[in-house]
């Protein structure tokens, strides 16, 4: 019994990793200049955690990210997913955002 115990630990801390999506939220084009041209962007940023102490800054850090990939223009169009890769005792969270960079070409106004 305790062979087959230890036989069953060691398969699930060998083969017990999951892959896991939170969410995807889309956004829109409202309000489109029709003089604007855009530009596609994609962020990400991820957070290893250890027996689930964590907190949500990776997902702060892919919004600045966001915001210096199109620091004259606008983003418009965000598609966000939030995943999670499970391991036994470490998983990592990951937060991977696609937009568009809007930006208003000022000579033809």
């Amino acid at each position: 019994m305790t062979r087959f115990f230890s036989a069953l630990c060691c398969a699930l801390m060998l083969g017990g990793c999951t892959y896991s999506v939170h969410q995807v939220a889309l956004g829109n084009f409202d309000d489109l200049p029709p003089n604007a041209r855009m530009r596609p962007i994609e962020v990400d940023a991820s957070q290893k955690v250890v027996l689930a102490t964590g907190n949500t800054d990776f997902s702060d850090e892919a919004m600045q990210k966001l915001a210096a990939a199109c620091p004259n223009g606008q983003v418009m169009g965000i598609q966000a997913r939030h995943s999670t890769d499970l391991g036994f005792v470490v998983y990592t969270n990951r937060m991977k955002i696609s937009a568009y960079c809007v930006e208003t070409d000022t000579k033809t106004q």
